[in-house]
């Protein structure tokens, strides 16, 4: 890009980037529907007139702490104008826990027949909204609907696929269902009032990417040791009942096993899940298959390494430590009795040598000494919550704490080389400002600095970076109190040529009749006019805006013809309605349709690359949101 600044307050961003969460607790219900088993159609099907359906579910991360919603129901409707409820329970759901990566949601039986929409039931009565101040604080909302009224109760989604691709389901076949978050476009949140209006947009498509993360949770049945495989009755997020449908697990030589605490790797891991009892909880992260939707696992966590009923749990990033006490903000509590909560103050952890550590991925000795700031963390103990300040004390003592992979944004400063010079713009999607490096150091002035945060990136490709771009590395923090020459160590990176742009443009006064002059269901690419434009209007890379104020004239968004999972959607706010369409031709075709009158566009989110030199952006996905 020709000029990059990165002076746009985040909120700004973050307001409309939230308006696609609440698409996100709809689509979570499409998949959990698709779990179930249970037929709402006139005639319940045979068992041999059903099919498999796969179908997951993902999030993007940083626009909300937490989003938590109930889904209550989701019926898929088949083109007869039949439903079939497949929702087996309410299920309660954090959107936001879903970070680069999909979750598996259905991998069971439904009735054989062509779907070609779903209605998903919410229920906001007890939701959970949290985002972050401009101070990198937490910030609870309270959720409206279109018209400006609270939500206190349910709401029903409407989400329509592809006239061209619709959801076939047919004996002796496995269908493939992805929905993902459109995370720009569905909330709008304004943290002067503390609310978020509510716009649900959903993209849902029967064409996956080419390659898939996903996270497999459920329950054992077997392991077939000489197969390199075991088998799990799928139970995704925090269903602590049913099943939907089963999955059998792929393993290597390579994949890592965490098991009650103990790391095992290749063959001595699936072994010891052999001896597991039946039942026993699993999650399991790795790669589906889009050719024949088998899935391979790079780790797996079983028994207490995934939950227990007798020790609480907690989940978040070090902001802080003293001694044997870690400051966690951004924690998740799972309560042993059952249910989650996001706590928006601190958690402190209680640590001792008696704790016990590992690290995500890797086997070997580790203790506490090797808990950084910085490091996100998943710990086993005892809690003790005060419900009125949000905060919780935790006593991981006699307990258990794992390393996790932590991801930070920086900008590259000085040279590229190893190691390698960021500034900071985010540690686990926190503002790095929010962060207490003392003591990380060898000595004091040798404490890590945020604006120059030394990674070793070891063997690692850096021909992609520039200096004054943004990376994206993800590792782990070098031991607290042994840093000198290097503050992180990274085991991937993911460079600015590799990261996609966002387009993110809003309009003020209730949106813009005129937002794409001289558009025909003809068209070819779309025009933007920026008259009229709200707080949002620039292009990101990472963690870094360029305004389209700045720019000579405003882009021009042409669709992206060498993508094969590209997802253009149409939300209608006050209908809560959704459109998606794969073929950008077809997408224009129904915009233009949909603003025959006195519909007005209130924003768009845009998804692809961005091109300085012709101003064109290239668009792999693509939602608008209409005020109609």
């Amino acid at each position: 890009m020709s000029s990059i600044s990165d002076n746009i307050k985040p909120n700004a961003s973050r307001s409309w980037r939230s308006r696609l969460l609440a698409l996100a607790a709809t689509l979570s219900t499409a998949m959990l529907a698709a779990c179930g088993g249970g037929s709402g159609d006139s005639t319940i099907a045979p068992i041999n007139d059903m099919g498999t359906a796969m179908v997951t579910l993902q999030d993007a991360a940083g626009d909300f702490q937490s989003y938590t919603v109930d889904v209550v129901s989701i019926k898929l409707t088949k083109a007869s104008g039949a439903a079939v409820e497949t929702l087996p329970a309410t299920t309660r759901v954090d959107f936001e826990q879903l970070v680069d990566l999909s979750e598996l949601i259905n991998a069971g039986q439904i009735p054989s027949g062509e779907y070609v929409g779903a209605t998903i039931t919410l229920d906001y009565s007890n939701a959970s909204i949290v985002a972050e101040d401009a101070s990198g604080g937490s910030e609870a909302l309270t959720p409206l609907d279109a018209n400006g009224n609270p939500l206190t109760g349910t709401i029903d989604l409407t989400v329509q696929l592809d006239n061209r691709h619709h959801l076939l389901i047919t004996k002796d076949r496995t269908a493939r269902l992805a929905f993902d978050f459109n995370l720009a476009a569905s909330n709008a949140v304004d943290l002067t009032n503390a609310t978020v209006t509510v716009s649900p947009l959903i993209q849902a498509s029967i064409v996956p990417p080419a390659e898939l993360a996903v996270r497999v949770r459920g329950t054992l049945v077997s392991a077939d040791t000489a197969g390199n495989s075991y088998t799990v009755n799928v139970r995704p997020f925090h269903l602590g009942a049913g099943a939907a449908g089963q999955v059998v697990v792929h393993t290597t030589d390579t994949t890592h096993y965490e098991i009650d605490g103990t790391s095992y790797t290749g063959a001595d891991g699936l072994a010891a899940l052999a001896a597991e009892p039946a039942t026993t909880i699993t999650a399991a992260f790795g790669l589906l298959s889009t050719s024949d939707y088998s899935f391979t696992a790079k780790r797996v966590f079983a028994g207490t390494s995934v939950e227990s009923n007798t020790v609480d749990r907690v989940r978040g990033v070090v902001t802080a430590r003293s001694g044997d006490m870690l400051t966690v903000r951004g924690a998740t509590l799972d309560r042993r009795a059952g249910g989650f909560e996001f706590m928006r103050g601190n958690v402190t952890v209680n640590i001792a040598d008696a704790t016990r550590v590992t690290e995500e991925g890797a086997t070997g000795t580790f203790g506490i000494a090797d808990i950084s700031v910085g490091q996100r963390i998943w710990a086993t103990g005892t809690a003790t919550i005060d419900d009125a300040t949000s905060t919780a004390s935790f006593d991981a003592t006699a307990g258990h704490v794992r390393l996790e992979i932590t991801p930070m944004w920086g900008l590259v400063t000085g040279a590229v080389g190893n190691p390698l010079t960021l500034a900071l713009r985010s540690i686990d999607g926190r503002n790095p400002a929010i962060f207490n490096f003392a003591g990380t150091g060898a000595a004091p002035a040798s404490d890590a600095n945020p604006s120059a945060y030394v990674v070793d990136m070891s063997t690692l490709d850096l021909s992609g970076l520039m200096a004054g771009a943004p990376a994206r590395v993800f590792g782990f923090p070098v031991p607290f109190g042994t840093a000198a020459g290097t503050d992180f160590s990274a085991q991937t990176l993911v460079s600015y040529s590799q990261v996609k742009n966002q387009l993110l443009l809003d309009w003020s006064g209730g949106g813009s009749a005129g937002a794409f002059p001289g558009l025909t269901t003809t068209s070819t690419a779309l025009d933007l006019s920026l008259e009229g434009v709200g707080l949002v209007h620039f292009i990101q890379t990472g963690p870094l805006h360029v305004s389209l104020l700045s720019l000579a004239s405003a882009p021009q968004i042409v669709g992206d013809a060498m993508a094969s999972d590209t997802a253009y959607v149409i939300g209608h706010a006050h209908a809560r309605r959704v459109e998606n369409y794969q073929a950008f031709g077809d997408f224009v075709a129904a915009l233009a349709g949909d603003l025959t009158g006195t519909p007005k566009v209130l924003g768009i989110a845009v998804s692809g690359k961005y091109d300085a030199a012709s101003n064109v952006f290239t668009a792999d996905q693509m939602a608008v949101l209409l005020n109609d």
